[in-house]
């Protein structure tokens, strides 16, 4: 099956967000390595209800005002990597997990290494959040979308910013794109796992040379 896409601007970089029929299949980064998602040949449908929809939910949560998002999902991949990233699903909003957490939460406690690896195929993006998995002692690790984007991400989640609004006062998306009216976010309960602290104002300072 052909995949379709639509491109976005977003307050981290272009995104483009990638449908496989009626489910979303990947949200991909601007300068995203070309081998590290492999997906078949795609043509552009700008119109495409699923991919609409991911783009309003995605605006919402860049304005601070979603949480969660309510779209269905089509994983592409190896049944491990399948379980990491439905493991991604289940970190709370404003929440971190480490890979070892990942790695016991999916019953395979010395599989860390290769949670990484599969953490750092993550086609679903920001949906999927791969940017809530940081190291064991609490630092940021790799990350598709860059370091700068992850705390970011983590900033926005933590409170500490509204990404539209740290745009500027013309957000890099078209203006008036911003959704409104959120619609009701459906929730994943997540395992009981420790609460982890976000970055600190420090490791910030040393992201964006402040």
């Amino acid at each position: 099956m052909t995949y379709a896409y639509k491109l976005i601007d977003s307050p981290v970089g272009q995104l483009k967000l990638v449908a496989k029929g009626e489910r979303l299949a990947a949200i991909l980064w601007e300068h995203d390595k070309p081998n590290r998602v492999r997906l078949g040949e795609m043509s552009e449908a700008n119109e495409l209800a699923v991919l609409v929809e991911t783009e309003r939910q995605l605006r919402e949560y860049f304005a601070g005002t979603r949480q969660a998002f309510d779209l269905p999902l089509d994983f592409q991949g190896t049944e491990f990597q399948k379980q990491v990233w439905h493991a991604l699903l289940t970190i709370p909003f404003g929440q971190t997990r480490s890979y070892s957490e990942i790695a016991q939460q999916i019953g395979n406690v010395n599989a860390v290494r290769a949670v990484g690896a599969a953490n750092g195929r993550n086609l679903i993006s920001i949906v999927a959040p791969c940017h809530r998995v940081i190291g064991a002692s609490g630092e940021l690790t790799g990350f598709a979308g860059g370091l700068a984007n992850k705390m970011l991400l983590l900033s926005l989640e933590a409170g500490q910013t509204s990404l539209e609004a740290a745009a500027g006062d013309e957000p890099r998306h078209a203006a008036g794109a911003r959704a409104t009216n959120a619609a009701p976010a459906v929730k994943v309960e997540a395992p009981a796992k420790p609460a982890h602290r976000l970055p600190n104002r420090a490791t910030q300072g040393s992201l964006f040379g402040n």
